[in-house]
């Protein structure tokens, strides 16, 4: 395309004049030292990770996603570049607000201005921080990611994380197999602190579930939970593990994510419901101008 410099300058005082972020979801070349520059990529395959409502659930409740389209089937800059916001969050990049868009398509190249702070998706986890802390959140999303993106020795797993509420979780839940956290001390145990996350995710291997209390200590793995989830509707092709999830969170006041072992989609659930599914394709490849949280 022609003019592709002046369509970055363009980008570039954008960005300048409202005081925010570049996000480039591109190969081009995006040099400044004047605002802070993510670069985001997503897979190999070319498949754009956007953010989508799926409808509604049988309760009437919106779920919303971020699911994986292929470029070509003309989906839009602008949820490429929600998508990319979302994972810029989660991985402690940006805290919201807005961001500029600098999106590649086949056919044209878009600048988009973004406010994360109205992002469907971005709302849905700020408003669990009605039930657990936002950052215990983001720390156990974090988790998540790596063990979708990554699996565990290249291998893919599905695993799930119960947070908050921690009596009647442990009240309505038994061990499958001796607790690997019994009797270690509480900064081993905190997942706030991301030292402790590869040990996190080699137990998340086990059978059953993680708990997590409201200050972030990991009480238990491997813990089974005694719920009747008869009643439960999930999405078609989902297990037992997403049952049991959706059906504490409905019995409880904790949040429940879970780790699909097929194609990773990770889920929160609240209330009964997956509230958020994300695909993780998206991967933040660089930051410039800008402090990692």
């Amino acid at each position: 395309m022609r003019d592709v410099e002046t369509i970055i300058r363009a980008c570039i005082d954008v960005a300048k004049s409202i005081g925010a972020p570049i996000i480039c979801l591109s190969d081009l070349p995006v040099e400044t030292d004047d605002v802070p520059v993510i670069i985001a990529a997503n897979n190999m395959l070319n498949v754009d990770t956007l953010l989508s409502p799926v409808g509604s659930s049988s309760e009437g409740e919106q779920i919303l996603r971020i699911s994986s389209r292929v470029a070509s089937e003309g989906e839009t800059a602008e949820k490429q570049v929600s998508d990319a916001g979302v994972t810029s969050f989660i991985r402690g990049v940006l805290d919201g607000g807005v961001v500029v868009g600098l999106v590649e398509l086949p056919d044209a190249i878009s600048i988009v201005v973004h406010d994360l702070d109205e992002n469907p998706v971005m709302k849905e986890i700020m408003d669990c921080g009605d039930r657990v802390d936002i950052r215990l959140l983001v720390s156990v999303l974090n988790i998540a990611f790596d063990i979708a993106s990554f699996g565990m020795e290249g291998v893919s797993i599905g695993c799930a994380f119960i947070i908050g509420d921690v009596e009647e979780v442990m009240h309505r839940s038994h061990q499958l197999v001796l607790n690997p956290y019994y009797g270690h001390r509480r900064e081993e145990r905190d997942v706030l602190d991301p030292s402790t996350w590869e040990t996190v995710k080699e137990f998340a291997q086990l059978d059953g579930v993680i708990v997590i209390d409201d200050e972030g200590i990991v009480v238990a793995a491997g813990r089974y939970l005694d719920v009747d989830a008869s009643e439960i509707s999930i999405k078609q092709g989902l297990g037992a593990r997403h049952a049991a999830v959706a059906a504490i969170t409905r019995d409880t006041q904790a949040v429940g994510v879970a780790v699909s072992q097929t194609g990773g989609t990770i889920r929160i659930f609240k209330d009964g419901i997956a509230v958020v599914e994300i695909d993780p394709t998206t991967k933040i490849t660089g930051v410039r101008g800008i402090g990692v949280k």
